[in-house]
This record gives structure tokens, sequence and C-alpha cells, in this order.
């Protein structure tokens, strides 16, 4: 069978077909990313626990106290600022508008990915934050510190929700290129974000470590979900012989 066919120039901003298949598309996503760690990357939980016991073990010696001076701060006051969630979703909005205004489906698709991304990235881990209650580095002298479901100020550093939204932002933008150096630029820009959280005293390095893994899983997904579908359907108007048509568009 075929998805539900779209019209031509039917976007989030006009049409409820469309808002109904986004969010039909997000929930198929997040049972996706929520499978993932388990199906079907195993392996690489497996691997990535382990990178975290060890940063986890060597927390206390890998945090700063964010009073650093010079060159590398201002590097990663940008890098911290650019990493903002509320910038990345501003972004995503950003380039489906702009994809939505020009007619240019490529590009509107690639906002859409980047919003999904995003919204599973940043729904986990402010979940998590809540839930675990880690103290910041700059709130206790303590790694092992936690108030879980407390919700206190200070008490939300694992995981680290500005490297999350990076590394999903990364993976939607480098499987969108053909590029080795694009696709290396796009994690080096997400690796700098979990850097400055950590340079800052804002994290700890651990927190950056699964932000980093929920990040890119949240990319994962979506990516994953639409490679899996046969394609985008829509119905444009046209014509034959000079009698009005309707052509039925996509890749099947």
């Amino acid at each position: 069978m075929f998805p539900s066919p779209l019209y031509a120039g039917e976007t989030l901003f006009n049409s409820g077909a469309a808002i109904k298949e986004e969010l039909g598309r997000l929930g198929s996503e997040g049972k996706l990313f929520l499978k993932a760690p388990v199906d079907p990357y195993l392996v690489q939980t497996g691997a990535a626990a382990g990178l975290f016991t060890v940063a986890y073990i060597f927390d206390k010696q890998l945090s700063s106290n964010g009073t650093h001076h010079g060159v590398l701060r201002g590097i990663t006051d940008v890098g911290s600022d650019a990493s903002n969630p509320f910038l990345h979703l501003g972004v995503a909005a950003a380039v489906y508008t702009a994809g939505a205004a020009s007619g240019n489906d490529g590009v509107m698709e690639l906002g859409e990915e980047m919003g999904e991304a995003l919204v599973l990235a940043d729904s986990a881990t402010f979940v998590l934050k809540g839930a675990i209650g880690r103290g910041r580095p700059y709130q206790t002298e303590s790694k092992s510190s936690f108030r879980p479901f407390q919700y206190r100020g200070g008490y939300d550093s694992l995981p680290s929700m500005h490297t999350a939204s990076s590394f999903a932002l990364a993976h939607v933008a480098a499987s969108h290129s053909e590029s080795f150096s694009a696709k290396l630029a796009c994690y080096a820009a997400a690796g700098v974000a979990g850097f400055s959280r950590v340079y800052q005293g804002k994290h700890w390095a651990s927190d950056v470590l699964v932000g980093a893994a929920i990040g890119e899983l949240a990319g994962d997904a979506v990516t994953r979900y639409r490679a899996l579908q046969p394609g985008k359907v829509s119905i444009a108007p046209m014509t034959i012989d000079g009698n009005p048509a309707l052509a039925l568009m996509g890749k099947f």
C-alpha cells in the first residue's frame, strides 16, 4: 500500500493531513529510538556503557571550574552558545520554513528531520535529567551527588541536553551530505559543543558522553525510519494534451 498522499504544496503550516502525518511519523521514530539501545545497537550500547564507566571514574580529574581565560575560553563560549537546544529548534524551523516557502521538498524534509531528531533527543534528556538528579560540577564537589526526582536547581547534570541536541543535529545534517569532510565538520562541531560544556564547568565528562549517545540515537532513529519507507507520495495538477489531470509523484 502507498503512504497517505499529500497534495503538492501541503505543509505543516496549511494542512491538517500534514500535521497528522508528522505526528504519526514522530511516534514511529520514537519507537525505533527507544528500542535502539537493544535492537540493533546492543554491542554499541555495551561499548558506550564501558566508556561511561571510565569517564565516571575520572570525572573529577576531567572536570573544570570554568574560570579559564584566553582563546580557548572564547572558543568554548561560542561552542556553548551555539549548542543551545532552543537555537537548534529555531534552526530546524527556519530550514523547514525556507523549504516550504520556496517549494523545495528536499530542504523542507531536512527541516523535518532536524526537528524530529531534536524533539526525541531533547525529550529524552529532559526526562532523564529530572529522574537522575545529578549535581552539576559548580553545584557540588562530588561527582556522585544525586537528588533523583527532586527537580532542584543545579541537580540536572546528567545527561547534557546541549550535547544531545548537537549530536542529533549533526547526525541528520551529515546524513544529507556525501562529502566526508562535511560529515566530519558536523561531528566536529558537535564535539566542540560537548567539550565546551565540560571546559566551562557546566557538566561532568560522563554527562556529555551520555548526551552524545542519546543525540546520535535520536538522529539515527529519524534517518533510519525514513530509509525504511518507500517514500512520500504527492498529488500535483498537470495537463495532458490540454486536458486537466493529476500526477502521482513519489519514489516507490
